[in-house]
């Protein structure tokens, strides 16, 4: 399921935090009101029920007493919310200005005396506490009261007030939320200004770049991020260019060659050793065009971390000596010696650092210069690393091909034929395989003397898995 876009995700917070603010303000309010009504109630109840004591501690003889009900009636003018109940010592009802049936009502449950009570009858609320008064009077004796207040006005303000609130509540969360929405659609308008500007890069403009000073902070690391992306497939989108460019001319001198001696071979009928040199030339051809084919392939699976076999332990020390043992007839006729100085072990693709160290110790001897020696120093840097270098004797690179030294089928020297150079993979090769096993190798050429350098990581994740 697609997620929600952003703008209604921010209204609907929007919406959402406005409507809990305003909730925990609408009970606030509500509470406070209601506090404050039941305040005003216990102060008007007290009140009557001092007056009511206050008159009967006035009367000072039964017939003082027979006017108390008309003194009560009277204090009551103007109070029709308010009702009183009195009630002799064998609970008959002296005075009463409410129902007669609330009376009774009042008669059989009389109301608490310490803390106002609220009860309903005739669906009409009512708040009301009771009182205990000695008489003073031996013919009257104790006497008890009871005041109530119709509280129903309070609780149809309390009804309406809620009501409105809560839909004041509603109201404004509803115009928070609409709010919200223009407010994320203007702070968001630089992202679709970005958007666009990133929908308006083809594949044939990959050189621009987002303009990152007119982005706003929060973006500025995406744009960076996303010309940093820009860079890396203008890089790629160009090595690949040069690489089919490569590649094409690459095959192209082989193919050229199968099609003359085929021409040839054509051209007039030839004896039985003829045509089996031709076909040996054709071989060899087709052979360079496998081992290239090969070659291609073996940079393809470094690259996506597929090296064909299973790591293990590489005493690289017998690995080179077995390099050095393989190339010294070839070293032997240009009068160059090969050496070895230190060992080390190290967890890897063993056939495949083999490849990689052969490619570093033929180049050095292709290069190097007659009567001069190769060597190859293992040594521990540090106590998580191991070096691995490759030196020899020649003429210096030039700085400008350092960089490109790695490129597939590149090499310093143009002028050097082809054929007898090799496709120009070698050092490619030998750089993925390196990198397949976590490390890096780097090349530096100055006084004549020229060294390739491989670090690996001591415990380090073989990038490669077998195939």
């Amino acid at each position: 399921m697609r997620p929600p876009s952003i703008t209604l995700r921010i209204a609907l917070l929007f919406a959402a935090a406005s409507a809990l603010i305003l909730f925990a303000a609408g009970l606030w309010i509500s509470a406070m009101v209601v506090d404050h009504f039941e305040e005003q109630d216990r102060v008007d109840i007290r009140g009557k029920l001092e007056l009511v004591r206050n008159l009967i501690a006035d009367k000072a003889s039964a017939e003082d007493f027979d006017r108390l009900p008309t003194e009560l009636a009277r204090s009551l003018v103007g109070h029709g919310e308010l009702g009183v109940l009195l009630l002799d010592r064998d609970g008959d009802i002296l005075f009463a200005s409410v129902g007669e049936r609330l009376a009774e009502t009042l008669r059989e449950h009389p109301l608490p005396a310490d803390v106002p009570t609220e009860f309903k009858d005739s669906e009409r609320g009512y708040r009301g506490l009771g009182m205990r008064i000695d008489s003073g009077l031996p013919a009257i004796g104790e006497l008890r009261v009871g005041v109530l207040l119709d509280i129903t006005h309070h609780e149809h303000f309390l009804a309406a007030l809620r009501r409105a609130l809560w839909l004041a509540i509603a109201a404004v969360a509803l115009a928070m939320g609409v709010l919200g929405w223009f407010v994320a659609r203007s702070g968001l308008l630089p992202l679709r200004r970005l958007t666009r500007q990133i929908t308006a890069i083809a594949p044939t403009r990959l050189a621009e770049r987002v303009p990152a000073t007119d982005v706003p902070a929060e973006l500025l690391q995406m744009a960076e991020a996303f010309n940093a992306m820009l860079q890396r497939l203008e890089d790629g989108y160009r090595r690949l260019s040069e690489f089919s460019s490569d590649i094409a001319h690459e095959l192209r001198t082989p193919l050229a060659n199968l099609r003359t001696q085929a021409e040839v071979t054509l051209g007039k009928s030839r004896s039985g050793d003829e045509y089996r040199e031709l076909l040996h030339s054709t071989l060899e051809e087709v052979e360079r065009l496998s081992r290239m084919v090969d070659d291609m392939l073996l940079l393809a699976k470094a690259d996506d971390g597929r090296l064909p076999g299973q790591p293990g332990p590489v005493d690289l020390h017998r690995e080179v000596d077995a390099l050095l043992a393989f190339f010294e007839a070839l070293a032997e006729d240009r009068g160059i010696r090969l050496s070895r100085a230190g060992e080390a072990t190290l967890t890897g693709n063993g056939p495949m650092l083999r490849r990689a160290l052969a490619n570093l110790v033929s180049n050095a001897i292709r290069h190097a210069e007659p009567n001069s020696a190769v060597g190859v120093d293992i040594s521990r840097p540090g106590p998580d690393e191991i070096a691995v270098s490759v030196t020899n004797r020649g003429a210096d690179i030039p700085p400008d091909a350092l960089p490109r030294l790695f490129d597939r089928f590149y090499r310093a020297d143009p002028s050097r034929h082809r054929q007898s150079e090799g496709a120009g993979l070698g050092l490619a090769i030998a750089q993925a395989i390196v990198r397949a096993h976590g490390g890096d190798i780097a090349v530096s050429s100055a006084a004549g003397t020229t060294r390739f350098s491989c670090r690996f990581r001591v415990g380090g994740t073989l990038a490669a898995a077998a195939d």
